[in-house]
């Protein structure tokens, strides 16, 4: 168990680094939208989606490459206070919590990037980029989320309860 939880650490880390870059492909798009519509009155219809699309995906790597190295805010006033078997009770509640929400997100994502696929999605105006790559990066990342859910859950009990 701890060489599957090692490797899918070792996955996401090397997914966040290269997602990372994301970030700046985002600002260099939202900087030729500005540009583009203030300096020469000639606005983009492309930028805001495919920026939404580059985010959403870049959220959904962050948040698990964050959770793989448990930057993620808690209460520690509170949680350092209860005791080993609340600990792991508290963790067994955050687990089913985020597979209820990350469950359905992969669920009804997988949906539309499936769809979307199909019928080779475009993007409607006069720049008709493809939509259908971009979609189906969102499922994907939220099956790398799920993926450090598990990891996280399973190396912490393996740790007794202790994050």
């Amino acid at each position: 168990m701890k060489k599957l939880t090692a490797s899918i650490k070792r996955c996401i880390e090397s997914i966040g680094s290269v997602t990372s870059f994301l970030i700046l492909v985002i600002i260099a798009i939202t900087t030729y939208e500005v540009v583009a519509r203030y300096a020469f009155n000639s606005p983009t219809s492309w930028a805001w989606p495919i920026n939404k699309q580059l985010f959403a995906v870049f959220v959904m790597v962050a948040g698990s490459y964050t959770l793989i190295h448990k930057s993620h805010i808690r209460i520690e006033m509170l949680y350092e206070r209860f005791p080993g078997y609340m600990k792991k009770t508290v963790n067994l509640l955050t687990l089913l919590a985020a597979l209820c929400f990350l469950g359905s997100l992969l669920w009804k994502s997988s949906s539309m990037g499936f769809d979307a696929w199909q019928n080779k999605e475009k993007m409607v105006g006069v720049f008709k980029l493809p939509l259908y790559p971009l979609k189906m990066l969102i499922p994907i990342g939220t099956a790398i989320f799920l993926g450090a859910c598990f990891a996280i859950y399973i190396g912490d009990r393996d740790k007794g309860g202790e994050k």
